[in-house]
């Protein structure tokens, strides 16, 4: 067992973290947190539609009326934040960092609020760049083989992240912090087989509200073992029973927010697929519009591990077209533009686009020293009597391409329609300009409010036919 005064270095740099984020950020580290914060809640936005969402809030409305738990709508606002795909992404643990603990720090806001009657937007921030930080930094100790063996890091990484923010922003003691994170460490799952169905943005519902759990019960007084975060424990047992390197996490480490960044999606789809669509528009904008209407072969090139997520070939639904190189490609060329509405059943079932799909060709390269977050990706398009190719060598939403204020406020503007949020969160558009000292229940209570109503407006009457289901089965029962 570890002794109380020899900590884990995944622990004694966290608590080091934690007294870091206490004291004023950078300049830097709050812009980065603006923006991403800003961005989940977009994207929630749009997700309150979506079936996992609806799935998510039936799975926990309570048939006599009860209120919903913080973990409750942890969950349902988790799930909602990456319905879509469409949340900010960082390649240094290939994972989503943010949707985790914003949504947890969400579900929990009610109660935050009155145990910091003073809670400041700069305490939400502060806790939510912990938990961000805390999630990297653990998936960077695992590595890419984490990934590899086919876990969702989101999620599994996301479960850590999410506890270390909740914590963080209940002001527990380090003990207690402590505790939460290995209770975490114990809920922590997500496997990549599930992508492109309803589950993969479930995974992040998990993340959050098994964050929440555990800050919870480690609040409560339920304790746990700091040998998680030794040898033998996490990283042992999640890096396919081989032993990572040492963590490469120190008190004076510059935010992962600031570097090396967080991508913010200017698509809805899996991050890999982003350079190929990049690709794919950048050769058709520079075409002549007559050969836009032609069939053409395209060939796709990226680094090992490239594909690993890009898992269906001819994409049949939406969801599975998030997750396919060769639908992502031929909506790119066929429409000039990738969206919202690129990602319906409907889209995906043109027959224009399942035949172009079957003209695209795509390919990892065997080349050692590559990595996913900087390898370019070749693009090759052929059509009738021309041939056009471009290397994509910057990342969309990177600090190498960043989304501009106004491209940020679009895509707000495009969520909260997608989600017919619309009036009802537009003071988020103050999350970019409001003083660290707002207060937080303020700003953020109103858009929680209306993430909610935009829910449960939409899955009451489904709740409501469960109560006839149940009540027609007690009736046969009783008969």
């Amino acid at each position: 067992m570890a002794t109380p005064d020899v900590l884990p270095h995944f622990l004694s740099t966290g608590n080091a973290l934690a007294l870091r984020a206490r004291r004023p950020l950078s300049a830097a580290a709050v812009e980065g947190s603006r923006r991403s914060i800003f961005d989940t809640l977009a994207v929630t936005a749009a997700g309150t539609v979506e079936n996992c969402t609806r799935a998510a809030y039936r799975s926990c409305a309570d048939l006599n009326g009860a209120p919903l738990s913080a973990r409750d709508v942890a969950l349902i606002l988790g799930t909602a934040s990456h319905a879509l795909d469409y949340d900010d992404v960082c390649m240094l643990a290939t994972c989503h960092p943010s949707a985790p603990p914003i949504s947890a720090l969400l579900g929990l806001l009610p109660q935050l609020v009155r145990l910091r009657p003073q809670l400041t937007l700069g305490d939400f921030l502060a806790a939510y760049l912990v938990g961000a930080e805390t999630t990297l930094r653990l998936g960077e100790w695992l590595g890419f083989k984490h990934y590899s063996l086919g876990f969702h890091a989101t999620s599994t990484l996301g479960s850590i992240g999410s506890a270390a923010a909740a914590a963080h922003a209940m002001n527990l003691p380090s003990e207690q912090v402590h505790n939460a994170l290995s209770i975490a460490a114990s809920s922590a799952g997500g496997l990549r087989a599930n992508f492109g169905t309803d589950t993969k943005p479930l995974h992040v519902g998990f993340a959050a509200s098994a964050g929440v759990r555990a800050a919870l019960l480690a609040s409560a007084g339920a304790r746990a073992s700091n040998d998680v975060w030794g040898p033998s424990g996490f990283e042992l047992a999640f890096s396919g029973g081989q032993t990572p390197g040492p963590l490469n996490w120190h008190q004076n480490s510059e935010w992962t927010i600031v570097q090396p960044g967080f991508e913010l999606k200017r698509f809805p789809s899996c991050y890999l697929s982003h350079r190929l669509i990049a690709g794919v528009l950048a050769i058709r904008g520079r075409l002549d519009e007559s050969t836009w209407s032609q069939a053409v072969h395209i060939d796709i090139e990226v680094a090992r591990h490239g594909l690993a997520a890009l898992k269906y070939p001819q994409a049949k639904t939406g969801l599975e077209g998030k997750f396919s190189g060769p639908y992502c490609a031929a909506a790119a060329w066929l429409d000039g533009r990738i969206g919202l509405d690129s990602f319906t059943d409907s889209a995906v079932l043109r027959q224009s686009c399942q035949n172009q799909m079957q003209r695209i060709n795509l390919r990892e390269r065997d080349m050692d020293g590559e990595s996913l977050d900087t390898a370019p990706v070749r693009v090759t398009l052929r059509g009738d009597g021309w041939r056009e190719d471009i290397l994509v060598d910057w990342a969309p939403g990177s600090l190498a391409d960043p989304m501009t204020r106004s491209q940020m406020e679009q895509k707000w503007q495009d969520c909260v329609n997608h989600g017919d949020c619309g009036q009802a969160i537009v003071s988020g558009l103050s999350l970019l300009d409001a003083p660290l000292d707002f207060p937080a229940e303020k700003l953020l209570m109103p858009i929680r409010d209306a993430l909610m109503a935009s829910i449960l407006k939409r899955s009451d009457g489904d709740v409501q036919n469960v109560c006839l289901t149940l009540n027609r089965a007690k009736a046969d029962l009783a008969t």
